[in-house]
């Protein structure tokens, strides 16, 4: 039986901690995307394993417990994929023929790139900055991928530069999420629903609280 939180507290929004973890694995990745040492490419799997993996996955599962379909399949995932991500690049790419490689990682990123794609179009309903992030995501995916399959360094760095741009645009909302909990008020804006023009398909409900969260998913709080 669940336990209900103490008077005077409310159950922790884990968007900010999902969202930070997303960025920083995001920021170090794209450092290497836009050309740097790729001799120094193993330092980065600490820091995308354990946070952009590990603590990202723990995040989306705290948002399921919250009830945020959105914000859970989507640190969930991205968490496996960093994860996978890590073994790919450490256990699997050295083992592959080298003139095959590229098509290899091209594979491996184009679903990532689909699943983007079709998160972003479910955060409609949600708020601006997440709707953004995505996008930006699916931008960058889409462009790694594509780079991967032409084996073009060109098309990595533009990746790498965009990974950038999804890194602030997570951190922004996560910065968002942590003072608009703290201070019980939208203080930062978030924009929330995007998608107003379908708000015939969820009509008269409350205004989003967490950075992930819906219009529709919470109708206890409609008004």
């Amino acid at each position: 039986m669940p336990v209900a939180p103490p008077p005077g507290l409310t159950a922790p929004d884990p968007a900010p901690l999902g969202l930070f973890a997303f960025s920083l694995a995001n920021i170090i990745q794209s450092f290497f995307n836009v050309g740097v040492n790729p001799a120094l490419f193993p330092a980065a799997f600490p820091l995308e394993f354990l946070v952009g993996g590990l603590v990202q996955t723990i995040a989306g599962i705290v948002e399921f417990r919250q009830g945020s379909r959105l914000g859970a399949t989507a640190f969930t995932i991205l968490g496996a994929f960093w994860l996978s991500f890590v073994i790919y690049v450490r256990n699997i790419v050295g083992t592959l023929p080298p003139a095959q490689a590229g098509t290899a990682s091209g594979y491996f990123l184009l679903p990532w790139a689909i699943l983007l794609f079709v998160l972003t179009l479910a955060a409609l309903r949600t708020t601006g900055v997440l709707l953004a992030a995505f996008v930006s995501t699916t931008i960058t995916l889409a462009v790694l991928t594509a780079g991967e399959f032409n084996e073009s360094s060109t098309l990595i760095k533009v990746g790498g530069g965009f990974g950038f741009l999804t890194a602030a645009l997570g951190m922004y909302g996560a910065f968002a999420g942590l003072v608009n909990g703290t201070w019980g008020r939208h203080l930062i804006p978030t924009y929330p629903d995007p998608g107003r023009r379908l708000e015939r398909l969820a009509r008269n409900k409350a205004r989003p609280t967490s950075v992930t969260s819906s219009t529709a998913e919470h109708p206890e709080h409609s008004r």
